[in-house]
């Protein structure tokens, strides 16, 4: 085991993540069991992978190829703007003709602060969010390298430290915030690994105890606490298996015969931004688009042609704006 494996496979561990993602949105989704419904219940956990692949992917970018801060930020703004413009703003404004957003969206969307004031109409938080992430990385990323024998101790005060925030925020009412909040930890988390990544750290034994422990702390919340299907229960699972989940599919990619599930997962990986944002918008929009086709009991088949189409529309989009932003900026 290295922590190289995350980085070999972080397109297919994003595309795990997508799938869990969606999942997890088709609520009314019957699998059957119950364990299997409960696991669907649970995958808002994709977006702690994403999260953590996220901070993983920019320590790397960040001690391979310094730069400064303006040229960080511009390279993600490129990244991820041009997309989520190509969705946000068609959305709001299907919002507005139709009754559920105001001229004032437009504003707060656009200037990615529709999360933080809740606006009526406001899209999904996670580019509010994960923009605000990536605005500190530069000088987090740069602490942990100066300071490598503390990150393990930094990385457990902000864990603390988060769930302290965490929980003043869910009793004063401010729960709506927890989306990013309770990703901090998991963020730096993907930061120190990115490094040890960077740096060629092995796996030696004790990182091993630690993640396993880890593991086994998450199962145990799993085990004591109940409902959580529920955000607000469920999401500290996250903050303890996120980690070794990843590295356990990892090896897994790298030990076991499994070539063409790895092509699968690793185009949805690398397209999972624009069908992310396509699954939270208009796919989001289950009741309206079940006017139109939803045969049979179950939704099984709304659902499968809801994924199919929404996988091909995320392909689509991310073509179409990697073309574009490429012509603009090769200008």
């Amino acid at each position: 085991m290295r922590y190289s494996l995350l980085s070999k496979y972080r397109s297919e561990l994003m595309g795990i993540a997508m799938i869990a993602v969606m999942l997890f949105h088709a609520q009314d989704l019957n699998l059957g069991l119950g364990v299997l419904n409960n696991l669907r219940s649970l995958g808002f956990g994709g977006v702690d992978v994403f999260v953590l692949l996220s901070g993983l992917g920019l320590a790397m970018s960040l001690t391979r190829r310094p730069r400064e801060y303006g040229a960080f930020m511009s390279q993600r703004l490129w990244r991820i703007l041009p997309a989520y413009f190509a969705v946000m703003l068609p959305y709001t404004l299907c919002l507005y003709l139709a009754g559920k957003a105001t001229l004032s969206t437009f504003v707060w969307n656009s200037a990615l602060l529709n999360y933080w004031v809740r606006c009526e109409g406001s899209f999904n938080w996670y580019i509010t969010g994960i923009m605000t992430l990536y605005v500190l990385t530069p000088p987090a990323v740069k602490l942990l390298r100066s300071r490598p024998g503390a990150r393990i101790p930094l990385l457990l005060g902000v864990t603390a430290g988060s769930f302290l925030v965490s929980q003043i925020l869910m009793r004063d009412s401010w729960w709506y915030h927890l989306d990013i909040i309770y990703r901090v930890p998991i963020y730096t988390a993907g930061l120190v690994l990115g490094l040890h990544v960077a740096e060629d750290r092995g796996f030696p034994l004790r990182d091993g105890i630690v993640w396993g422990a880890s593991l086994v702390l998450g199962a145990v919340y799993a085990l004591i606490r109940p409902s959580l299907g529920s955000y607000a229960q469920g999401a500290y699972i996250f903050a303890f298996t996120t980690v070794p989940a990843c590295l356990l599919f990892a090896w897994c990619m790298d030990k076991l015969p499994v070539k063409h599930l790895r092509a699968a997962l690793r185009f949805l990986g690398e397209n999972s931004l624009e069908i992310y944002l396509l699954n939270v918008s208009f796919f989001s929009q289950t009741e309206f688009l079940r006017r139109f086709f939803d045969p049979g009991p179950g939704h099984y088949l709304y659902y499968a042609a809801a994924f199919a189409l929404n996988i091909l529309l995320g392909w689509l989009l991310h073509r179409a704006v990697s073309a574009a932003v490429g012509a603009l900026r090769a200008k």
